[in-house]
């Protein structure tokens, strides 16, 4: 089966699509990567959904419905219109497994807002869509993220040659799975902020004339605030054992603004300094105090890319491997692998497993995606009932 695995994240850059076949038992399918694609977040609707999670920001229902609906119709016309693409051709994905785009996330209580039409969805583009993904989870009273670490056991397979490795998300958030040499019990949680802090920071440095800290060379040049890095460190939330989840809600840009006078490429220095430390952190007191020695920590994410950063999680990792996931396993860029976890999660989905794990504290079997029909779900259940 062909799934389009579609993702927008924290850090609202940009849609980044993945479609991959799968075949097979939902926990070790054969899978292959067909077509990967990327688009830019049209700028109006960017600027809707930074606003709408700036701290204590008020709006009304009418227009959180409007957003809804906007990024669904959005995310059914950038479909289509990677599914038409003429190299696209011999490979038209059968359902669309899109994850939303994020904008409030609240474990204590249970709950998690993804916004993203999946009826628009299917709408415009006749095929069965399988979103909402972690509201499953959440009902099985775990923290709803992070949901990798089951597409990252798949990849372990590749990777772990009989040792203990772990694969680590940059992407607007950070989060670590730490895979056993045996793979049986993983650890999953997300460790703090990270692009989603760089690009605030690099937006307000260069006057919203870069997005991103491209090869970290804005960073470079700058010099980070110890005393911010120190204080915004000693955080509840860094201390706290897993399982646990974050995201903008804890981790607004006010609060790396009210904690340093840092400005331009130190600003830049700070957050990614922040980003390093965290990380390291989170290793040296959660993975590398119990269980074996992790051989190699494989990064992926938009992150992956900030080749200073990438220098300085050496440095502070050391004697642990640090390398690119996408490098080492599959060749395409690193943004893309998150879109190709979702991708499987969408085929997990539609043979009704779930997605979600022990490692969000979940006590129970948590339902996977919600999936809409779309015009092709006759197709989609004989393809189904044939495998």
């Amino acid at each position: 089966m062909l799934v389009l695995g579609m993702m927008t994240g924290t850090s609202v850059d940009g849609l980044d699509a993945v479609c991959a076949e799968f075949s097979g038992p939902p926990d070790q399918p054969d899978w292959r990567v067909r077509w990967h694609a990327s688009l830019p977040y049209p700028s109006a609707l960017r600027k809707q959904i930074l606003a709408l999670q700036l701290p204590k920001r008020k709006i009304s229902l009418r227009e959180l419905l409007a957003i809804d609906t906007g990024l669904g119709d959005w995310y059914g016309k950038a479909a289509a219109s990677l599914i038409g693409r003429s190299e696209h051709a011999e490979a038209a994905p059968q359902i669309i497994a899109n994850h939303g785009q994020t904008v409030a996330h609240h474990p204590d209580i249970g709950a998690t807002l993804q916004l993203g039409d999946p009826s628009r969805i299917s709408e415009t583009t006749g095929l069965t869509v399988v979103s909402h993904f972690r509201e499953g989870d959440l009902a099985a009273r775990g923290q709803g993220a992070p949901l990798l670490p089951l597409f990252h056991q798949l990849l372990a397979r590749k990777l772990s040659r009989g040792a203990a490795v772990a694969i680590h998300n940059l992407g607007g958030i950070s989060n670590l799975s730490y895979i056993p040499a045996d793979s049986a019990e993983v650890l999953a949680f997300d460790t703090g902020p990270s692009n989603v802090w760089i690009d605030e920071a690099v937006s307000l440095a260069t006057r919203g004339k870069k997005k991103f800290d491209s090869c970290g060379l804005i960073a470079r040049q700058g010099s980070p605030d110890p005393k911010a890095v120190k204080k915004l460190l000693s955080k509840p939330y860094f201390k706290k054992r897993p399982p646990k989840s974050t995201g903008r809600d804890d981790f607004p840009f006010s609060l790396l603004r009210q904690a340093t006078r840092a400005r331009g490429a130190d600003l830049v220095a700070t957050a990614t300094e922040i980003t390093v430390e965290s990380i390291a952190r989170a290793y040296e007191e959660f993975v590398l105090k119990s269980g074996p020695k992790v051989r190699a920590i494989y990064f992926a994410g938009g992150g992956a890319k900030n080749e200073f950063m990438m220098e300085r999680l050496a440095a502070r990792l050391a004697p642990i491997q640090t390398l690119r996931l996408a490098d080492e396993v599959l060749e395409i860029p690193e943004q893309a692998l998150e879109p190709l976890g979702f991708a499987f999660f969408g085929y997990r989905s539609l043979l009704g497993s779930s997605i979600g794990g022990s490692w969000t504290g979940a006590r129970t079997f948590g339902p996977p995606g919600w999936i809409t029909p779309g015009r092709n779900w006759e197709s989609v259940l004989a393809h189904l009932n044939c495998g």
